[in-house]
């Protein structure tokens, strides 16, 4: 069945109420005599699902990613400097809270709303509000620890002396919310909360929470509905040509012909090529470069396929398909940030043009030399700007929930071995049965088959928002994989052309965790490369603090350990 894809625009009439202290309400609605018709309701819901409330972390907060604003865009994260005025809390906690809002109010009408309206109608509306609200709590609680935990409108004078209710109590709160949304909706795979979303994000939480039998549990369910599957083309999945895929489980849309666009990760110019009109500064690591295996299925500092000075050739398929290849095809122009290439071919016009995407030429091209395919479309060259569909939620992830939670639990390790190999037979274009035809792993252990799922993860869901982000947090490798000198390539006068792209002489470790050692500092004292960032995480970091502006106005908020 195709899914039915809605652009939701601001559409949302705010009532009375106030959970994040936001003392102006933007209209004067009242909710007395809203719910009149099935229309008003859908309103109501079309709210839950504005585009802004459902921002995810920058990728670039994480070892894969990397932007050349330094301080300025990765700021408060890569550097340690988290505090209760950064800028990266809003949206964690105010848009999370908003929403929380607009769902609170729409659940205070139901009973009313009963009524007049199809009862079949609200026990929809129903779900999908009491759904999405738990998804929101679920964010705050694995971010930010205890919360306020508010179910219902409140008042102004009572948004004032709201208390932070422990992580526990709201997490049994968002399971048993989760189990009751799912009991009311629909196994559909429309785009907007169903009963495989509700599900899908139990299992992620739980997993967050470590509760790993509840994440199996929940996983399993949104398995054995077969409502979902695995897409068989995975480039074209996160691009608009793939808004149908089988694999979507919920997605934020946007359209350039709606007037809807996406501007995260510094923007789509941040992220397209110099030659194509974009920035280039919004790049891959080579710590992502590295974390991809070899077509023999074995890391590249164990793989005799690994060749540093033809990096992207006998790797897993998901290398080319996330990162630009060099020397080939790419938004318009060929891409080759070598610094001797300093003219490159048009392919559309077929002439040749200085090329900007190289050091020697432009010194804002690419720090790292990489630069970024996955999800990337060539609208976003011609309209500067980019209406990148958001995915929140995808079956190739439950796959690996359901694995990650079979393996903790230490049960049933073949089935989440073989549930590993569905997504690794994807990459390779072939079925998990077809062995010879892709490296599936073997292993049986819950050690080896822990590091092949961290390795996994981290392949399979690069570049999608925050997951790396919150993995490296929930298996608190943070501090280890955080705590680092991001690097680039030499200046062009000083690179070494018999050593390029990367050297063999300073090849990087793998450890058991997925975690890539590149030894940064030899490179660097080598002349093998040049030093962008030193990067940092604290060990409160791990809980967020609470917005001090929250605090100031209520003084019943009290502050995490160590702000």
């Amino acid at each position: 069945m195709k899914k039915t894809i809605v652009i939701i625009s601001a559409t949302w009439l705010f009532f009375a109420g106030c959970e994040t202290l936001d003392l102006e309400p933007q209209t004067a609605v009242s909710t007395s005599n809203f719910f009149n018709n099935a229309d008003e309701l859908q309103i109501a819901l079309n709210g839950l699902y504005e585009q802004r409330l459902w921002r995810l972390d920058e990728s670039y907060w994480d070892d894969d990613g990397h932007h050349r604003g330094g301080g300025q865009r990765n700021n408060a994260i890569s550097r340690a400097t988290l505090n209760a005025t950064s800028g990266e809390i809003e949206p964690s906690w105010d848009l999370s809270y908003e929403a929380i809002k607009r769902a609170n109010v729409l659940l205070d009408q139901l009973p009313a709303a009963r009524e007049k309206i199809d009862n079949t109608i609200v026990d929809q509306a129903e779900g999908e509000a009491r759904a999405i609200r738990a998804y929101f709590y679920s964010k705050l609680a694995f971010k930010f620890g205890a919360i306020p935990l508010i179910t219902a409108p409140l008042t102004i004078q009572e948004s004032l002396e709201v208390e932070r209710t422990p992580q526990e109590n709201v997490k049994q709160f968002v399971y048993d919310e989760l189990d009751a949304a799912a009991s009311i909706l629909p196994e559909g795979n429309e785009n907007k909360a169903t009963q495989g979303f509700t599900l899908g994000i139990k299992a992620r939480f739980a997993l967050y929470m470590g509760d790993y039998a509840i994440a199996r549990d929940a996983a399993r369910a949104v398995i054995d509905s077969d409502v979902y599957s695995l897409d068989t083309d995975f480039q074209e999945m996160f691009l608009k040509a793939g808004a149908s895929s089988p694999e979507h489980i919920y997605f934020v849309p946007h359209s350039f012909e709606l007037g809807s666009t996406w501007n995260f990760e510094g923007g789509a110019r941040g992220i397209i090529t110099r030659n194509a009109g974009g920035f280039g500064a919004n790049m891959p690591t080579w710590e992502a470069i590295s974390i991809f295996e070899c077509a023999d299925g074995l890391t590249i500092d164990d793989s005799p396929l690994y060749d540093p000075f033809d990096p992207f050739s006998n790797r897993d398929p998901r290398l080319v398909q996330t990162m630009v290849e060099f020397g080939t095809d790419w938004l318009g122009y060929i891409y080759q940030p070598h610094p001797d290439s300093v003219t490159t071919l048009n392919t559309v016009t077929n002439t040749i043009v200085n090329n900007n995407d190289t050091r020697s030429v432009a010194i804002f091209a690419s720090f790292t030399g990489l630069v970024w395919k996955k999800g990337v479309e060539q609208s976003w060259s011609d309209n500067r700007t980019a209406d990148r569909n958001i995915i929140i939620l995808r079956y190739g992830d439950i796959l690996l929930m359901y694995a990650e939670a079979l393996i903790e639990l230490g049960e049933n390790l073949e089935a989440a071995q073989q549930t590993i190999n569905q997504l690794r037979a994807r990459a390779y274009s072939t079925t998990v049965e077809d062995m010879a035809n892709y490296p599936a792993i073997t292993e049986t252990d819950q050690a080896g088959l822990r590091e092949r799922l961290r390795r996994e993860r981290r392949v399979e869901l690069m570049f999608e928002g925050s997951l790396r982000f919150q993995d490296l947090r929930r298996w608190r490798l943070a501090e280890q994989a955080l705590n680092q000198l991001v690097v680039g390539l030499p200046e062009p006068q000083d690179q070494d052309r018999n050593q390029w792209p990367f050297n063999d002489q300073i090849l990087p470790d793998i450890d058991e965790n997925g975690l890539v050692n590149l030894k940064a500092q030899q490179l660097i004292d080598n002349g093998f490369a040049r030093l962008l960032e030193d990067y940092d995480f604290a060990e409160r970091m791990y809980l967020w603090p609470i917005p001090a502006d929250d605090i100031l106005l209520n003084s019943n908020l009290t502050q995490n350990t160590g702000y």
